[in-house]
């Protein structure tokens, strides 16, 4: 809400500026343009941390954080972690890389310890061997 406020007023300042600043200085067009890219910037800016989200399922899971995407199979996963300390929960993959879930925080107390537990849960489910009998 707030990101679109200072959207919406900066294009709006931005669109209708005009005169002379209190210096005697003259406003010129390049200058309401340079506010309207402002504007729209910093509502880029503000809206990004929306875009964070992980969705799993029995096949899967999909990070976007603020500038990656993820599409992993469980069968990339090595496993699904949150270490003392650490802000967010992490995925250990077979190639010893690290992915950061940022969906899922520590500090979102008993929602992250679920969500943990969740992703644990479709990850064992995956990768565990069939059943020979």
């Amino acid at each position: 809400m707030i990101a679109t406020i200072v959207t919406v007023f900066l294009v709006a300042s931005g669109l209708t500026l005009s005169g002379t600043t209190a210096s005697g200085g003259q406003l010129l067009a390049s200058d309401g343009w340079a506010l309207v890219g402002v504007g729209l910037l910093l509502g880029a800016v503000a809206l990004t941390p929306l875009r964070i989200r992980a969705d799993a399922d029995a096949h899967g899971i999909r990070v976007r954080n603020l500038v990656s995407d993820f599409d992993l199979p469980w069968s990339a996963v090595r496993s699904v972690r949150y270490q003392h300390g650490t802000p967010w929960a992490s995925l250990l993959l077979h190639t010893d890389e690290v992915v950061t879930v940022l969906a899922v925080q520590i500090s979102d107390g008993n929602r992250a310890v679920e969500a943990i537990r969740g992703l644990r849960s479709l990850h064992a489910a995956a990768t565990q061997p069939a059943d020979p009998s």
